[in-house]
C-alpha cells in the first residue's frame, strides 16, 4: 500500500500484468497477485474442494509449506482445499518480511517479531522492501525503509531505521535450498550449527537470529 501511495502501482494485479508475454494469462479474471509476488487462486465455486489454477513458466512456492513448484504455463488442479483455506503461492524472486505470528488487531500485530522469507527466482536472486511508521499519524515524523537483496546464497539488508519497530527478526527462511549448507555466516561470522536447521523435504533452510530489527 505504501508503494501504491508513492507511485500508483496497483495493490492487486491480474496475471497478465506480471506476465504480459504470456497470452494464456489474458482471459484469467479469477486469479490475481496481491502486491508484486503473492499469487492468490481463490475458490469460486460452491461446495468444491479443488481449484484449477494457471501457473506461468516460473518458479512458485506454496505459502504454507514453502515447497517449490515449477510452473509450466499450464493449468494445475489443486486438490484437498478445505473450506477454510485459499491456495496462495509466492512468486519466485521475492524477499518477504512477514510477522512471525498473527494477531487479531493491527496494534497487536505490530508487537510481533518479523521473519524474512527468501524465495529465489530461477536465477537464484530475490529482492524486497519494507516501509513502516507509527501507523497513526497522517504525516509521520519518523519512518523506516528497508531493502532486501539476495543473490546466490547471500542476503543483504540495508535501509534507514528512523522509526523504532520495537521488535526482532526471529529468523530468516531460505527456500529452494538443494542441500544442507556446511556453514552459515551472519555479518561475516560463522554461527553454530544449532542456530540453523534444514528440511530436505521442503528444501527450506531456517536460520534463527533473534536480533533487534534496528539495522
Amino acid at each position: 500500500f505504501h508503494q501504491a501511495h508513492e507511485d500508483g502501482t496497483p495493490v492487486l494485479n491480474p496475471l497478465w500484468y506480471k506476465y504480459p508475454q504470456d497470452q494464456a494469462t489474458f482471459p484469467i479474471d479469477l486469479q490475481f497477485f496481491y502486491g508484486d509476488s503473492i499469487l492468490v487462486s481463490p475458490v469460486t465455486e460452491e461446495n468444491v474442494t479443488s481449484v484449477t489454477a494457471y501457473f506461468p513458466k516460473d518458479i512458485f512456492y506454496d505459502f504454507l509449506t514453502l515447497e517449490p513448484f515449477q510452473g509450466t504455463g499450464s493449468n494445475v488442479t489443486l486438490e484437498n482445499v478445505n473450506f477454510t483455506s485459499i491456495p496462495v503461492h509466492i512468486r519466485g524472486g521475492a524477499v518477504l518480511p512477514l510477522r512471525e505470528k498473527g494477531a487479531l488487531t493491527t496494534t497487536e500485530l505490530r508487537k510481533k517479531n518479523f521473519e524474512l522469507v527468501v524465495a529465489p527466482s530461477t536465477q537464484d536472486t530475490a529482492s524486497g522492501s519494507l516501509y513502516a511508521d507509527d501507523g497513526v499519524s497522517i504525516t509521520p515524523t519518523t519512518t523506516t525503509t528497508v531493502n532486501f537483496s539476495y543473490k546466490k546464497g547471500l542476503l543483504a539488508v540495508t535501509g534507514k531505521f528512523g522509526h523504532a519497530l520495537g521488535v526482532k527478526v526471529s529468523r530468516v527462511r531460505f527456500l529452494s535450498v538443494s542441500s544442507a549448507p556446511k556453514t552459515v555466516k551472519v555479518n561475516g561470522q560463522k554461527i553454530q550449527s544449532a542456530a540453523y536447521s534444514y528440511n530436505a523435504g521442503s528444501q527450506v533452510l531456517d536460520v534463527n537470529l533473534n536480533t533487534p530489527f534496528t539495522k
